[in-house]
């Protein structure tokens, strides 16, 4: 059986990943492929630990959170559990996997308070994708979107997005040096707009 494909959708919170991700699954699916969405922080035991922590409702006590370095050791070992339970497994199947949120992500968001070095030796190991989108969008944008949100997490500040863009770019540059295939797209477009610009682009790279 021929391997599947696994495609993963980065950008800031607000980007609008979560939709794209959904758009690029369905476009596969029109191509009579087998495919499914994922996410990260993933949904096993790691995962939902860590969306505990974002979210607030889990700390050390006293309002205290934990340190930029425990967290950095957690997303690594959800982004180890998520490979082996669900995203190997579904490639080795055939399936076409597309995940939102992946290692550019840790390298952008944690490179805020650690060594971006550091952190992509903690993943070093971890697969490299077969394509990434990323929907590159202004800071201020990403904010004004997230500004209806009932709840803001961790990360989600004005200042810190700018950071994290800033960090996005770099951490692109990195990745394309050991082979992962990055197409950069306006994710400032209406999301429909931007799904058929994802369709036409980011998978006819892939050849579909």
């Amino acid at each position: 059986m021929e391997r599947g494909k696994f495609l993963v959708v980065e950008g800031l919170d607000g980007a609008g990943t979560t939709t794209q991700t959904a758009f690029l699954v369905a476009a596969l699916r029109r191509r009579g492929l087998t495919a499914h969405a994922t996410c990260e922080p993933s949904k096993g035991p790691v995962g939902v630990l860590i969306r505990q922590v974002l979210s607030g409702r889990l700390g050390l006590g006293g309002g205290k959170a934990l340190s930029p370095q425990t967290m950095a050791l957690l997303f690594a070992a959800d982004r180890e559990d998520h490979l082996e339970a669900e995203i190997k497994p579904a490639l080795a199947q055939g399936h076409w996997v597309v995940s939102d949120r992946y290692m550019l992500s840790s390298l952008a968001y944690q490179h805020v308070s650690l060594s971006m070095n550091w952190i992509a030796t903690l993943n070093e190991h971890a697969l490299v994708p077969d394509g990434t989108v990323f929907l590159r969008i202004e800071p201020e944008l990403a904010a004004s979107r997230m500004g209806m949100r009932p709840q803001v997490e961790l990360y989600e500040a004005l200042e810190t997005q700018r950071k994290v863009a800033e960090n996005y770019e770099r951490a692109i540059a990195i990745r394309r040096q050991v082979g992962e295939h990055i197409i950069c797209v306006e994710g400032s477009l209406p999301k429909e707009q931007l799904s058929r610009h994802i369709e036409e682009v980011f998978l006819g790279y892939l050849g579909l």
